[in-house]
C-alpha cells in the first residue's frame, strides 16, 4: 500500500522535542548507534530463535502499561522503546537485538513509537520497514486509544512532566488548563497519525489492543494478556499493573472549551474513535 501522499506527511508536527520545528533531539543522539553497535558485536557470539513482535502505538495510548504487563509473562520478554534513538539499520537493530537477549524468555518483543519512525528514525518508507520486519518473523499489536483522551493525556504529561506514576506513590492533585490552538493541532496531528498506522498495519493483519476496553480497568488486564499470549503461541499467567492512571491525579480545567474547540475545528470524530 502506498501511503506517500497520506496527510499526516503535510501536518507539522507538534511536541517541545523539535529542534528548530524539525529535528528530535533522540534523531541527532549518538545514544543509539553506540547501542546497536553493542548488539551488532553480541551477535557474534551467537544468535537465538525466539518468536518476535512489535508494539506500535502513538504516545499515550497504553504501550508501556502493556510492555509492563507483558514482563510479567514467564514466556515472554518485552523492551520498551527500542528505537527511541536514531540507529543506521533498524530492521537488522530489532532483529538482532531480540536474539541477543540474555534471558531465556521463548517470545522477545519491544515497542515503537509511530513518531519514531518519522521523526528519529526518518524511515522513507514505512509499509518496507514492516515487511522487512514481517520477513524476519516478527508480528505485529497495535496499541489504540480515543484520539481526544489520547491528545488530552499527552498535553497534560507534556506539561506537568509526569508521564507514569507507580502504583503505592503518593497521590499529588493538579489543575491545569491547556493552550485551545496548541491541543487543536494535537488532535489534527495524531487523528491522521491513527489512520495512518490503521492502514500501514491492515495487511499485516494485527493484534490489536484498544487502551478503553482493553486497558483502562484493572480488571481487564488478565483477559487482555491472555489473548495476546495466546495469539503469540505462549503460555499466559497471573499479571497484575504497577502503574496508577495520571488522569485521576489531574483536573483539565477547559475540557468543555477543548471539546467544543475541536468541534468547530471539523476534527469531532477524536471524540469517538481509537
Amino acid at each position: 500500500m502506498d501511503l506517500s501522499d497520506h496527510p499526516v506527511h503535510r501536518i507539522a508536527a507538534t511536541g517541545r522535542d523539535l529542534l528548530w520545528g524539525r529535528w528530535h533531539h533522540d534523531r541527532i543522539s549518538h545514544k543509539g548507534y553506540a547501542f546497536e553497535a553493542r548488539i551488532y558485536l553480541k551477535s557474534i557470539r551467537g544468535l537465538r530463535t525466539p518468536k518476535k513482535f512489535v508494539i506500535i502505538g502513538r504516545p499515550r495510548s497504553g504501550t508501556t502499561l502493556l510492555v509492563r504487563l507483558l514482563n510479567q509473562v514467564d514466556a515472554i520478554s518485552c523492551h520498551g522503546e527500542i528505537l527511541h534513538h536514531a540507529v543506521a539499520n533498524p530492521v537488522r537493530f530489532l532483529d538482532l537485538h531480540a536474539r541477543t537477549r540474555p534471558d531465556s524468555a521463548e517470545c522477545v518483543g519491544a515497542k515503537i513509537i509511530s513518531y519514531q519512525m518519522f521523526q528519529v528514525q526518518r524511515l522513507k518508507d514505512h509499509t518496507r520497514f514492516l515487511t522487512q520486519l514481517a520477513q524476519r518473523g516478527f508480528q505485529f499489536i497495535h496499541a489504540r486509544r480515543n484520539t481526544f483522551d489520547q491528545c488530552l493525556s499527552l498535553s497534560t504529561a507534556q506539561k506537568s512532566q509526569t508521564y507514569h506514576v507507580a502504583q503505592g506513590a503518593s497521590d499529588r492533585s493538579l489543575e491545569m488548563a491547556l493552550d485551545v490552538d496548541q491541543f487543536i493541532q494535537q488532535v489534527r496531528w495524531n487523528l491522521a497519525m491513527l489512520d495512518y498506522e490503521t492502514q500501514l498495519l491492515a495487511r499485516f493483519d494485527p493484534f490489536v489492543v484498544h487502551y478503553d476496553t482493553d486497558l483502562k480497568q484493572p480488571q481487564n488486564h488478565q483477559q487482555t494478556i491472555d489473548g495476546i499470549c495466546a495469539w503469540l503461541g505462549q503460555a499466559s499467567n497471573a499479571v497484575q499493573a504497577d502503574l496508577k492512571r495520571t488522569s485521576r491525579m489531574t483536573t483539565i480545567t477547559n475540557q468543555d472549551v477543548l471539546k467544543r474547540a475541536i468541534q468547530q475545528a471539523g476534527l469531532s470524530q477524536a471524540l469517538t474513535d481509537g
